[in-house]
């Protein structure tokens, strides 16, 4: 079972945001409570790059992916190539986020 998602709450605006070093993205306030997420996100951008960086191998397919609240994460494409719209599950590793065909229901 993949784990939730750990992200952050503002609690000055309540915005919902990825956890880090900086304030809120929204309000500049520092002081944030963590929440988890379940970890599941829908496609909004995808591409595969045929002539990726320096170790990393081809074809190398990243996407964009919403989360709830509209909090969105950059990742790698682990399987199939999916499609806008579609929904993936979400794993992290260290700082990177890795995304793969969610299961159904």
């Amino acid at each position: 079972m993949v784990p939730p998602l750990q992200l952050q709450r503002c609690v000055s605006c309540q915005g919902l945001y990825v956890p880090g070093n900086g304030p809120c993205p929204r309000c500049g306030m520092r002081e944030a409570l963590a929440v988890e997420v379940p970890p599941l996100g829908t496609v909004v951008a995808v591409t595969e790059l045929t002539s990726p960086a320096e170790g990393w191998s081809a074809p190398h397919r990243i996407a964009l992916v919403e989360l709830t609240e509209a909090v969105r994460l950059l990742g790698i494409v682990e399987g199939p190539l999916p499609v806008i719209g579609d929904t993936v599950g979400i794993r992290k590793e260290g700082d990177v986020y890795r995304f793969n065909s969610a299961p159904p229901g």
